[in-house]
């Protein structure tokens, strides 16, 4: 995991914006004490040692303050784990931030992705908050559990962040040994269905999930687009060539009717025929599966579940 490089505690002059009354009055300055670090934009940047506001551009980010009890102010409409996230003002969605929203929030540190708010940086700093951009690729091994590390020493939070991580090793290592090591599966591949199959990368939340459980994603991870989005395009005929022990489909909602008659059409598919018929095996991971609708410790029991069902 890439640490996080400080520079040194200087006490600065800070616009915290606390408004009294009425929306018309001038933000009040504080002094508050700072410390500079580089971001993964390689820019020096001055964020606060103990952050009162802090806005969140990506649903992954916001979970993991919350796991390291520093709650965001405003949410993302991707997030869907806890009520009180989504009872949070709204930024809009991760690739199409609300920047007056996040101005109306006041924060006095904005934490965005180089992956998807680069762009944006003038724009962000114009709130006169401290603007501090992550890169998910340079996080840790997998991301999506190591991001509560990589925030919780960006935030002085290390030990919280190390606690929940540990937590979910934890976890992992008991349902390995409980649900996945007994069926004696171990390659898989997470597939969403579509104009054309699209598979979960190693580094995605969904990808995490196999690695936590001790299975070998199939996918590498250089493809065309691997920067870009959690999944990348993977064909039929290289999965069947590859043939994993498991094909994980991704539920597209909470309709079940909807849910069974895709899995129906993977099992009874031409295509997928000779699969099934070599020992393969079709698991439907549920909707509530999705990254941004549960925690990691919820879709790694989820995995599990769907893989003791389908046994």
């Amino acid at each position: 995991m890439k640490n996080i490089i400080v520079l040194f505690i200087v006490t600065g002059m800070l616009v915290m914006p606390l408004f009294a009354q009425g929306a018309k009055e001038q933000p009040v300055r504080t002094e508050v004490e700072t410390k500079v670090v580089i971001d993964e934009l390689s820019r020096s940047v001055a964020i606060p040692q103990n952050p009162q506001r802090v806005v969140a551009l990506t649903s992954a980010v916001m979970q993991s303050l919350y796991n390291i009890d520093i709650p965001p102010v405003g949410k993302v409409e991707e997030y869907r784990v806890s009520k009180e996230g989504m009872a949070l003002p709204s930024v809009g969605k991760t690739s199409a931030i609300n920047i007056e929203a996040v101005y109306a929030l006041n924060p006095d540190l904005i934490i965005a992705s180089s992956r998807f708010h680069s762009a944006l940086k003038e724009a962000l700093e114009q709130s006169g908050a401290a603007v501090y951009f992550f890169d998910p690729d340079k996080v840790g091994e997998i991301s999506v559990v190591d991001l509560n590390v990589y925030l919780g020493k960006l935030l002085d939070r290390e030990e919280e962040g190390r606690k929940y991580v540990e937590s979910i090793y934890s976890l992992a290592r008991d349902l390995r040994t409980d649900i996945v090591e007994p069926l004696g599966i171990g390659t898989a591949v997470m597939i969403q269905d579509g104009d054309a199959i699209t598979a979960a990368q190693t580094a995605s939340s969904y990808g995490a999930m196999l690695k936590l459980l001790g299975l070998q994603n199939i996918v590498p991870g250089n493809l065309p687009g691997a920067g870009r989005g959690s999944f990348v395009k993977y064909s039929i005929e290289t999965i069947l060539q590859q043939h994993p022990d498991v094909v994980f489909i991704l539920a597209s909602s909470n309709d079940e009717a909807s849910n069974r008659a895709m899995l129906e059409k993977f099992k009874h598919d031409e295509q997928w025929k000779h699969y099934t018929m070599q020992g393969g095996r079709f698991v439907l991971l549920p909707f509530l599966a999705n990254p941004n609708r549960t925690s990691i410790e919820n879709m790694l029991r989820i995995t599990a579940d769907a893989l003791k069902r389908n046994d």
